[in-house]
């Protein structure tokens, strides 16, 4: 599986739009080669940087069609009842469901990845289950996984 993004450059700074200095929306996700045996695909967004204890999720995405080739910018935090085919956001660790974007300390360097999971069967998991509840879930169904790094350093003030 492939994951790319036009707006963000594997390993390159997170464009400004996508955090909370900016915008704090989704940026576009798109994906390939997914598996043909996938049931289901899910999106996890974590800083990853080494001085956090654990990684810090930042956006938790599942209910992915496997047909669906990408997200949109800015995809909604809600499921919306005339668009079916949109995704269902977890809880991420700032206690929000849906995406809240980098932030970080001025002057300091963190680092970012975005996973794609193709998993083997549909989760049954309600809209905000919290990233616990999601890996125990996906624990033995994931078939493959790909990722898209970035950093993102705050401007000193």
């Amino acid at each position: 599986m492939q994951l790319t993004s036009t707006a963000i450059k594997d390993g390159d700074q997170i464009p400004i739009t996508y955090t909370r200095d900016g915008k704090n929306i989704a940026p576009p996700l798109s994906w390939t080669e997914v598996p043909e045996d996938a049931a289901e695909l899910a999106v996890v967004f974590e800083c990853v940087t080494p001085a956090t204890k654990e990684p810090f999720t930042q956006w938790l995405v599942y209910g992915l069609s496997p047909e669906r080739g990408g997200l949109p910018e800015g995809l909604q935090h809600k499921r919306d009842p005339e668009r079916p085919e949109e995704a269902v956001h977890g809880r991420n660790d700032m206690e929000n469901v849906g995406y809240d974007g980098p932030l970080g300390s001025a002057g300091k360097r963190m680092d970012y990845v975005f996973r794609l999971y193709a998993l083997a069967r549909a989760l049954d998991l309600e809209p905000g289950a919290d990233r616990e509840t999601f890996d125990a879930a996906v624990k033995d169904i994931l078939i493959n996984s790909a990722e898209l790094a970035c950093q993102h350093e705050r401007p000193p003030a």
